[in-house]
């Protein structure tokens, strides 16, 4: 018999998103972080790091550099010293993982930029200089070359400013480099006129999976003023020839290792047991060294980009907020988000006569 109820109506999520929100991924990691360090776990220090990151997207500059500067002392064996940025960081000796060359460099990136939207030039210009000294290779990254002649450009170093910006030009970089020069050169001779009437802007789009690699849409209040490009940067950090024969080196003795165990185990659980050496084999080899299977590091810091897009522009200085628009790989729409520039509800930072407006593209952060 057919019921006479009405029935549920259905409700369709819209196609895109309205708004980013990062509060919720931000406790979320904050209360990870603690329960893996609680249980042991020697993969917590990857959830510092995505901690890290959703509190610079969330405007908490405070927490960004305290967790940033905690993770990459943790990943240096300097636990005591990280001590001094988390009450729940204890001094211990177990063992944690270690951060990838990747992880390590993006750390020291993100540290400079919470310190330059912190307008604290020296320090950020500090940790850029760590990411050279971590990777020469560091030198041919858009977006190091990019931030770091910010930096120097801010605090009138501009020949430092200039050899950046020329560095660009010659890596020809989705980033306007010529505009760059050319404004530096304009400021070395004092010829430079400022437009009182305009103030500047840096957009930042990280995106945390491949699939929203498309091109965002920058709207000024009702005035659409620039298209950010799918990405300027993959921020791709390659081995040295010497760190790759060195990696090749420790995966052999580490084979090395395992079939020479595997080989006594089988000649004793032969000898022991016979018919059974095989078996003894491969449990002596994961005795000593796990199931090779378990060995393989799976773990990733979720939040880290697989790519960046940046853009600096000058907006009329009544500008009262800024809306991005984000498409996917195939120019299809996937959501937007507002950014008021000041007020109690302001969404984008501030420092030395530039907004900067950074957002982080994982499906977690949308609100539809």
């Amino acid at each position: 018999m057919l019921s006479c109820q009405p029935s549920k109506p259905v409700v369709r999520r819209p196609s895109y998103f309205s708004d980013l929100r990062y509060d919720k991924a931000a406790a979320k990691y904050k209360e990870r972080m603690e329960k893996r360090y609680e249980a042991r776990d020697n993969s917590y220090v990857l959830s510092v790091l995505d901690y890290a990151v959703v509190s610079l997207y969330d405007f908490d500059l405070e927490n960004t550099k305290k967790a940033f500067t905690a993770a990459y002392k943790v990943d240096d064996g300097r636990i005591l010293e990280a001590a001094k940025f988390y009450q729940w960081l204890q001094v211990d000796t177990r063992k944690v993982y270690k951060l990838t060359k990747r992880e390590k460099e993006l750390s020291h990136l993100y540290l400079g930029l919470a310190y330059l939207f912190d307008d604290n030039l020296e320090e950020s210009l500090v940790e850029f200089k760590k990411l050279r000294q971590m990777d020469q290779e560091a030198s041919s990254l858009p977006l190091v070359n990019f931030y770091m002649g910010l930096v120097y450009e801010k605090m009138g170093m501009y020949d430092d400013a200039l050899i950046e910006y020329n560095r660009l030009k010659e890596m020809n970089s989705r980033l306007d480099a010529e505009a760059l020069v050319s404004h530096i050169e304009e400021l070395r001779t004092g010829t430079f006129q400022p437009d009182s009437g305009r103030i500047e802007l840096i957009v930042q789009v990280d995106h945390q999976f491949a699939s929203s690699t498309g091109r965002t849409v920058a709207i000024a209040d009702d005035e659409r003023i620039a298209t950010l490009p799918s990405y300027v940067d993959k921020f791709e950090v390659k081995l040295t020839p010497a760190e790759a024969e060195r990696k090749a080196a420790q995966d052999a003795s580490a084979e090395a290792a395992r079939y020479g165990t595997r080989c006594c185990g089988g000649l004793l659980g032969e000898y022991l047991w016979p018919g059974h050496g095989a078996d003894m084999a491969d449990f002596a080899g994961d005795v000593a060294f796990g199931q090779e299977d378990e060995n393989e590091d799976v773990r990733f810091w979720g939040y880290a980009p697989v790519a960046v897009s940046v853009l600096r522009i000058q907006i009329p200085v009544t500008t009262r907020e800024i809306r991005l628009v984000f498409y996917n790989r195939e120019s299809g729409r996937i959501g937007s988000c507002r950014y008021p520039l000041s007020g109690s509800n302001a969404r984008a930072y501030s420092a030395r006569g530039t907004y900067f407006v950074i957002a982080g593209l994982a499906k977690e952060f949308y609100v539809y």
